[in-house]
């Protein structure tokens, strides 16, 4: 990785840490608030609407926005090309899912769902006219201007609007309204960096290349999309809104932490990953770091989420959605595969090995099928073991796709989850002790889960930083060398760095 690419990368990931943690310390807030104040039916409603929408999303687009980032070179008439098909989908989209949205009823059962599937359409055409804006923004890294809009935007819908709304009884529609509005802000703010012509193109030629990724992109993007959203489409047909509000609860609780976790990772990493496309080794070892990195985070931390699932359930949702406790613990388990394993996913697309992801994907729906025919006797833990059955398969898949695109041993590629799987049976064993010895004195939920947090926090840091495994030691001194802490300046704070970095050294 280039000087240049590196800083950028190392910019981009401070700026979306930053606005990472911001937006999670909000979303908890806010998940708490909403939980007490609407019911779980409204939580699954607007879990099935989501779904709908986002299956139409994957054709709105074609995939184009990634297309825009990925292309080696691109010029104006590229740019235009974008726009116009951006917004002439989206528009025929909202169209199209407006006056179609009544067979969403009969699939579903429940008439509810047309209405709310109306009014969110028009998301389809907010996303056309932004989706240039932020590809662009994307493209050149500047995440720290993309940071700042989701964060602004996510105040103001829905820690203004969304919760407003529902204090005046709003009810299901809160949701829907604070989505809308997020959407408008974070379209007016990309456009207003990012001001590219407007004006359509109808010529083939800058279409062509555009179309000849973003096709294949798409229909990547899209079954990857039923794979993820198979559980919420048969909880929601099969056992109605009820259970498919207390699992899509659960599923946030587990989920929203770890996405927040690598979507700073994931942003920075695809436009990187798409810039050494060409240099297989270079890809493969900064593949292999990536993962090192995000599994020594985000394993230890959902291990700790299943140990603390009662107090986090309890304390967060409220009594009435204790069901969501066991599923919320199998989801703990699956999740963070799921999560390690986008990045192969990422390295796919930055190869244009589309072909080869769209087979995999299609295999793990079929067997994630099977998995949930197999175990929906189970009820909705039923539903979660199947998807850590699909995950453990497709960390297999993956592995044998990268050992043919990178060429690295499956030896090797399994070496880089240690750091995390050995961290995190720690880091859950402590939780564990405490929260056993804190539950038999029956202090209150509050206490219990803020000890069981730092608790957590501390043992990670601790085995992270002083007890390094050998994998993530490597890493970590990578991360030094490119954030460009080294011991040339006299600052205080860069001393401290440069003996740890002999620390680290004399720990190998």
């Amino acid at each position: 990785m280039s000087k240049n690419l590196a800083s950028k990368a190392v910019h981009g990931l401070k700026w979306g840490s930053a606005a990472t943690i911001a937006n999670a310390l909000m979303q908890i807030g806010y998940t708490s608030v909403m939980a007490r104040l609407l019911v779980p039916e409204a939580f699954g409603l607007v879990a099935i609407s989501s779904v709908i929408l986002r299956f139409g999303s994957y054709f709105a687009n074609l995939g184009l926005n990634k297309a825009i980032i990925q292309k080696e070179v691109l010029e104006e008439e590229h740019i235009r090309a974008g726009f116009t098909s951006s917004f002439l989908l989206g528009a025929l989209f909202t169209f199209l899912v407006w006056v179609l949205a009544p067979v969403a009823v009969q699939f579903f059962g429940n008439p509810e769902v047309a209405p709310i599937v109306r009014v969110m359409s028009v998301s389809f055409l907010i996303h056309g006219l932004s989706a240039t804006s932020v590809s662009l923004l994307e493209r050149h890294m500047r995440f720290k201007e993309v940071s700042i809009i989701e964060t602004l935007s996510y105040i103001l819908a829905y820690m203004g609007v969304g919760i407003l709304l529902a204090y005046l009884d709003f009810g299901v529609w809160s949701l829907v309204y604070a989505t809308l509005t997020q959407a408008v802000l974070q379209a007016l703010g990309s456009y207003v960096l990012v001001r590219h012509s407007l004006l359509f193109l109808f010529r083939w030629a800058p279409y062509k290349p555009l179309f000849s990724y973003g096709s294949r992109m798409s229909v990547s993007s899209f079954i990857e999309f039923i794979s993820q959203e198979l559980p919420t489409i048969l909880i929601g047909r099969m056992l109605g809104t009820h259970q498919l509000g207390l699992y899509n609860r659960a599923y946030m609780l587990v989920n929203l932490p770890m996405y927040m976790l690598t979507r700073t990772f994931t942003k920075v990493v695809f436009p990187s990953f798409s810039q050494m496309q060409h240099d297989v080794e270079k890809l493969g070892q900064v593949y292999l770091s990536s993962i090192t990195l995000l599994a020594s985070l985000v394993i230890p931390a959902c291990l700790g989420l299943l140990v603390a699932a009662p107090e986090i359930v309890l304390l967060l949702l409220g009594p009435q959605w204790t069901d969501s406790i066991p599923v919320l613990q199998v989801l703990s388990l699956a999740i963070p595969l799921g999560f390690v394993t986008m990045f192969a996913g990422i390295v796919c697309d930055a190869k244009a090995v589309l072909n080869a992801k769209i087979l995999l994907n299609l295999a793990f729906i079929v067997l994630l099928a099977g998995f949930f025919f197999l175990l929906q006797g189970y009820g909705l833990v039923g539903f979660a073991l199947a998807i850590l059955l699909g995950e453990l398969v497709r960390i297999v898949l993956y592995q044998y796709i990268m050992h043919k695109v990178l060429y690295l041993s499956y030896r090797r590629q399994l070496s880089i989850y240690l750091p995390g799987i050995v961290n995190g049976i720690l880091v859950a064993l402590g939780i564990y002790l405490l929260s056993s010895v804190m539950r038999s004195a029956d202090l209150p939920l509050w206490l219990v889960l803020g000890a069981q947090v730092s608790t957590g926090a501390v043992l990670l840091l601790i085995l992270s930083l002083l007890f390094p495994h050998k994998l993530l030691r490597a890493e970590l001194l990578g991360i030094l060398v490119r954030a460009g802490l080294n011991s040339s300046s006299n600052k205080p704070y860069h001393r401290v760095i440069d003996k740890y970095k002999h620390y680290i050294l004399k720990q190998a």
